[in-house]
């Protein structure tokens, strides 16, 4: 499964053509098997012991523009804060949260303060603004603020799909004769992508859910 989702994570990075490439090989760079594997066994596993796994994306912490491009029911940057907080605050500490992407756009100390500040088993699925113009992923050198930084995950789902966690909705090659996927993406922020018969997008960004989602 994993060389099947990797292959779709590639090709979407090279279909992605808006984002810089220091960007995509930053992403690129995050790609480590042995914790991609071992972190999407920990998921997959807690699914099967009927726990809860909590999912949101593109929260955009300290983002104050992210409210007029989105149509942010806020009326400033603190009120923001202050409303994702107070979702976020809901997920038990010993829950699993995955995060797909685009944390903040801020103050890095502040940013890292704020995490800190989260409730639950925390893994970050990294997302193009989680990352310096570089290509450098500084919270992923944050001792203890998650327990995984990868640029993706995966697991078996019902009738055998295969499951994605990804930043960006997934791109299938043609030609792809894989297993269907279900794909849980940020990204897009308010904006859906139909199904087609090889994949279904679930945006499970804040600007499209308000909410928390729970897989």
């Amino acid at each position: 499964m994993f060389t099947t989702a990797l292959r779709l994570f590639e090709h979407t990075l090279e279909a992605e053509k808006q984002i810089s490439p220091a960007i995509h090989a930053g992403l690129r760079s995050l790609i480590s098997q042995d914790l991609i594997e071992t972190t999407s066994q920990t998921v997959s596993d807690a699914l099967a012991a009927g726990e809860r796994v909590w999912i949101t994306s593109d929260l955009h912490f300290l983002h104050t523009n992210i409210i007029r491009y989105c149509d942010r029911p806020f009326s400033n940057e603190q009120q923001m804060t202050d409303a994702l907080m107070a979702t976020l605050q809901k997920v038990p500490q010993d829950e699993i949260v995955l995060f797909a992407g685009d944390m903040a756009m801020g103050n890095y100390v502040q940013t890292v303060e704020l995490i800190r500040r989260l409730p639950g088993r925390k893994i970050l699925i990294v997302g193009n603004h989680d990352l310096t113009r570089d290509g450098k992923c500084k919270l992923a050198a944050e001792k203890d603020l998650f327990e995984a930084v990868v640029p993706f995950l995966f697991w078996r789902g019902y009738q055998r799909r295969l499951v994605v966690v990804s930043h960006y909705p997934l791109t299938v090659p043609e030609g792809y004769k894989e297993a269907p996927v279900l794909n849980y993406h940020g990204h897009l922020h308010e904006k859906t992508l139909p199904a087609t018969p090889l994949i279904k997008y679930m945006n499970v960004g804040w600007d499209i859910n308000h909410a928390l989602s729970c897989l």
